[in-house]
């Protein structure tokens, strides 16, 4: 829990706040788009890169 008491969701997307859209400014003028962190749907995607939209593939660990 939150300190406000609310219940804080882990697995809502942290930069849409679990939305799925966010305001870019990119072209001059503000307008909605998809989240590029969890492609719209609002959920946390462990290791995915938002720059090229693809999982982020890691060494298996020793």
């Amino acid at each position: 829990m939150s300190a406000g008491g609310t219940e804080y969701d882990r697995g809502a997307c942290t930069p849409c706040r679990g939305t799925g859209k966010l305001i870019s400014g990119k072209g001059g003028t503000p307008h909605e788009v998809s989240c590029p962190w969890c492609d719209g749907d609002g959920r946390f995607h462990p290791g995915r890169d938002a720059q090229t939209g693809e999982q982020i593939q890691t060494a298996a660990a020793d």
